[in-house]
């Protein structure tokens, strides 16, 4: 398999991971080693992050879990061999046990602890990188970055698309646009690949050969950005994308309540046709604040919904990704909800 097709690969697994895998993490295996219990509290951590963006916070401690708990918290487990970039810099192999934990299970431990949880309902995300290795700056083509990136978006769930570079995108955004952290350069190509969120990486190597990198990214219509040095990228890469989702996380994460079951009437229109209809139902079906979902009457291009909600943190589910355009609270507590046409 060459370095292009494993970094491609690994960009489409980051995606696929973060919106279907959260509760599957990885652990390095270490062959001479009798025991997969590092590697097993590894993943166990890898998922805690992803589920509460404390990337500093140590969760899995706050919750009391140890090899024992993580054991009964696991639904599968195999061993993988994934594509890494080694201390050389060189693409390599690196055996992994990879770990699948019981999701209800995984929540309900969150919530028993009164800890915010970050669901699949995150911000995907345009990431234009820019690289300057002493000979002036260039658009990031470099297959070991791309894998760098795509671990990082798999481990943290971040769903991440990266420009293809043609005509279009050069044509909008330039190397100067993601050096001064221009996010609005950036708005046509949002539409084009149909993401929520731009994010900008300016990477540069200096002569002694510590790098240094700063990332802006647009949160909730509030742009933000992190300035760091290291001794590598692949540090730069991991602190900045920890740096997003942690964001991500003080922005979406929904809190425990005590509420319980409640419903929620939401009226969706213009409604056209079957695939419209089917298409507004399956995504109410998949957000995960959402026990279930009927319909209650359907008149002219209109549908009325009712959602039965497990937990708060509707109206920030539906803002993301794309499909309702503009939603309503009106005064009998009903949503009204225009999907985008």
């Amino acid at each position: 398999m060459t370095a292009s097709m494993i970094a491609l690969l690994m960009l489409l697994a980051s995606s696929l991971w973060a919106r279907n895998d959260l509760y599957s993490g990885q652990g390095r295996l270490d062959p001479q080693s009798g025991t997969v219990n590092d590697a097993l509290i590894q993943a166990l951590d890898e998922v805690l992050i992803r589920l509460t963006g404390q990337v500093d916070g140590q969760p899995r401690q706050r919750l009391g879990l140890g090899v024992a708990e993580a054991r009964a918290l696991t639904q599968s487990q195999q061993r993988v061999s994934v594509p890494v970039v080694g201390p050389d810099g060189e693409l390599r192999d690196e055996l992994r046990l990879q770990v699948q934990f019981t999701p209800a299970a995984m929540n309900q431990r969150l919530a028993a602890a009164g800890m915010a949880r970050l669901g699949p309902e995150r911000p995907s995300a345009l990431l234009w990188v820019a690289v300057d290795e002493g000979s002036g700056p260039q658009f990031a083509e470099d297959q070991t970055l791309d894998v760098l990136i795509g671990e990082q978006s798999r481990r943290l769930g971040l769903d991440l698309v990266r420009p293809i570079g043609d005509l279009l995108d050069l044509a909008d955004v330039r190397l100067t646009d993601i050096r001064g952290g221009f996010l609005d350069s950036s708005n046509a190509a949002l539409e084009r690949y149909q993401v929520d969120i731009p994010i900008m990486l300016d990477l540069r190597q200096s002569a002694e050969g510590r790098w240094s990198a700063r990332w802006f990214w647009r949160l909730d219509g509030f742009d933000r950005s992190a300035n760091l040095t290291a001794d590598s990228a692949a540090q730069l890469i991991r602190l900045g994308m920890e740096s997003v989702l942690a964001g991500m996380a003080q922005r979406y994460a929904v809190v425990p309540d005590e509420l319980g079951a409640r419903r929620q009437i939401a009226t969706v229109a213009p409604i056209n046709d079957a695939v419209q209809y089917a298409e507004v139902l399956g995504h109410l079906q998949t957000l995960s604040m959402v026990e279930s979902v009927r319909v209650l009457s359907a008149r002219a291009q209109a549908v009325d919904f009712e959602l039965i909600l497990r937990s708060g943190g509707l109206a920030d589910a539906l803002a993301l990704g794309g499909l309702f355009e503009e939603q309503q609270t009106l005064s009998d507590g009903k949503l009204s909800l225009t999907l985008a046409q």
